[in-house]
C-alpha cells in the first residue's frame, strides 16, 4: 500500500476520476483541471446536463441506506450513523446550491469554454455531442402529485395490495426498541407514542375518506377485509375531516417532519429482530414515503376543502 503524501503540494500529479488515495492535510481541489479551476461553472454545467436533480437525490439516498444497513459498516455505531446522515444532508444542500448557481448563470456564461485547450488534462466536450432537444427526466414520484390531486395520492397509498396501516404501527415499534439517539430518552419515546396515536387517527380518517370514494362494491369490500377502521368514534367516522383539522392543530408541520425523519433514521439503522410486515430497511423507507404522502395529502386536502367552502360562501 502506498503511503499518503502528507506534505503534498499543488504540483502533485492527479489523473483519473476513480483515484481516491488523497493526500492528507491538503485542503485544495484535486480532481479539477486547470480549465475547471479557472471556470468552475463548467463543472456545474456538465454535471446537470448529465444528471437530473431528482435522480441525484435518489442516488445519494441509495448510497446512504446501503452504508447504514450494511452489517460490516463503520456506521454500526450510533455516532457514526448520525455523522453519515449529517454528511448526506449537507452534501444534498451543496448539490442544490450548485444547481441554483448554475440556474442563475446567464446563458452566455453557461456555454463558456476555453479557447486554449492544449494544456487541459481533460478534453473539452464539444457542443455537438448533445442531442438537440434531449431531456433527462424520470417519472414523477407519488408525492409529486400531492398538490394537484391529494385524493389520488391517498387512493394509491391505500391500495390493498401494496400497503396497510399495520406498517406504520410496526415502524413505531421498531423505533421504540432502536438504539438510535433520537429515541434514547424516555420522554422522546413517549412523544413518539403520543404522535403515533394521533397519526393513526389521521390515517384512519383518510382511509374512511378514500372508502367513501370507492364506487366498486367489490373493491370496497376487499379494502375492508384488509383493514377495518376501528379507532375512530362514530362521530369522527361521520366527520373524518374534523380529525384531520385536529391533527394539524396539535402538531405543526415542522415537528411532524422532524419526528418522521427521526423515525426513518431509527428504522433503517435497525439490525433486528424485524416484524411481520417490515422485514428490512427497504420496508422502513417505503413506509416512511407512504406516511409522508398521506400527511402531505391531508394538508393539501384541507387547503382545497377550505378554498372550496370559501368560494361557495359557506
Amino acid at each position: 500500500m502506498e503511503t499518503p503524501l502528507i506534505n503534498s503540494t499543488p504540483a502533485a500529479g492527479f489523473i483519473g476520476k476513480s483515484y481516491n488515495k488523497h493526500p492528507h492535510l491538503f485542503n485544495q481541489p484535486l480532481r479539477l483541471t486547470e480549465e475547471e479551476l479557472n471556470n468552475p461553472i463548467l463543472i456545474l454545467n456538465d454535471f446537470f446536463q448529465t444528471y437530473h436533480l431528482n435522480e441525484t437525490r435518489e442516488v445519494l439516498w441509495q448510497w446512504l441506506t446501503a452504508v447504514i444497513s450494511s452489517q460490516s459498516s463503520i456506521s454500526s455505531e450510533p455516532l457514526e450513523r448520525s455523522n453519515h446522515f449529517y454528511f448526506y444532508e449537507k452534501l444534498e444542500e451543496v448539490i442544490e446550491g450548485a444547481f441554483v448557481m448554475k440556474t442563475n448563470q446567464p446563458a452566455a456564461e453557461l456555454n463558456t469554454t476555453s479557447k486554449d485547450s492544449v494544456n487541459s488534462i481533460r478534453p473539452i466536450h464539444p457542443e455537438t455531442t448533445a442531442v438537440a432537444g434531449e431531456i433527462f427526466n424520470k417519472g414523477k414520484r407519488l408525492i409529486e402529485y400531492v398538490n394537484d390531486d391529494p385524493l389520488f395520492v391517498i387512493k394509491e397509498v391505500f391500495n390493498p395490495g401494496k400497503w396497510s396501516i399495520n406498517y406504520l404501527k410496526e415502524l413505531v415499534e421498531i423505533g421504540l426498541i432502536s438504539e438510535d439517539d433520537a429515541y434514547s430518552d424516555s420522554d422522546d419515546r413517549q412523544n413518539l407514542v403520543n404522535f403515533k396515536d394521533h397519526l393513526l387517527l389521521l390515517v384512519e380518517s383518510l382511509y374512511i375518506i378514500n372508502l367513501q370514494r370507492i364506487s366498486d362494491s367489490a373493491k370496497k369490500e376487499w379494502s375492508l377485509k384488509v383493514y377495518t377502521p376501528h379507532l375512530l368514534s362514530e362521530k369522527q367516522v361521520a366527520n373524518p375531516t374534523e380529525v384531520i383539522v385536529m391533527f394539524f392543530e396539535k402538531y405543526p408541520m415542522v415537528y411532524i417532519m422532524r419526528e418522521l425523519e427521526d423515525l426513518l433514521e431509527a428504522g433503517i439503522s435497525h439490525t433486528g429482530p424485524w416484524k411481520e410486515e417490515i422485514t428490512c430497511p427497504w420496508h422502513v423507507f417505503d413506509t416512511y414515503r407512504n406516511v409522508l404522502c398521506l400527511i402531505k395529502s391531508a394538508e393539501q386536502f384541507l387547503i382545497k376543502d377550505f378554498s372550496t367552502h370559501s368560494d361557495s360562501g359557506e
